[in-house]
């Protein structure tokens, strides 16, 4: 079962979107569906574009009502069963700021008010870079810095590294 990323997380926590599972009845697949894995079935029944951005009660209502055209990845079966995630099902853990994963009881016992977890906590303090990487607006490719020199003075710029590189920010 694939893991809820950071921005599903965010979105969860701004949006209000709770987790929606999803279960087939022949073989008991199970799958919880947070924002980002419900606009992906919606995706696959073909009823959403792949940049479409819509309204979280909008989104919900949409992957409930498409259950029926769900297709189990286990068995092939068609028609999945949709259900709202229930907090009784999950304790209410913390999760880190940086990886999103849930902070363990002992060390939220130890360090009351922590918000990262040990591995994050460290890499922090060893002043390891743990911000999200920056993407090109024009073509999506991993933007990076680099050095630019002119007129004898060295500044740092995003410089795409898509081939051919574009030049963001820049028309034409």
């Amino acid at each position: 079962m694939p893991k809820a990323t950071l921005s599903e997380s965010k979105d969860v926590m701004q949006n209000g979107i709770g987790y929606y599972e999803l279960r087939c009845s022949v073989c008991d697949w199970l799958q919880l569906c947070g924002p980002g894995m419900m606009r992906d079935w919606l995706r696959k029944v073909g009823k959403i574009r792949a940049t479409s951005d819509m309204d979280s009660a909008i989104l919900v209502e949409l992957f409930c009502s498409c259950a029926s055209q769900y297709v189990c990845p286990e068995c092939g079966q068609h028609g999945l069963h949709v259900a709202a995630e229930t907090d009784e099902d999950w304790p209410q853990a913390v999760s880190c700021e940086v990886c999103s994963k849930p902070i363990p009881a002992e060390r939220l016992a130890a360090i009351p008010g922590t918000t990262l977890c040990a591995v994050c906590q460290e890499k922090e303090e060893q002043g390891v870079d743990t911000t999200q990487p920056e993407y090109c607006p024009s073509c999506g490719a991993l933007m990076i810095v680099r050095p630019s020199s002119s007129g004898g003075i060295t500044r740092y710029v995003a410089s795409c590294t898509g081939n051919p590189p574009c030049r963001p920010g820049r028309r034409g």
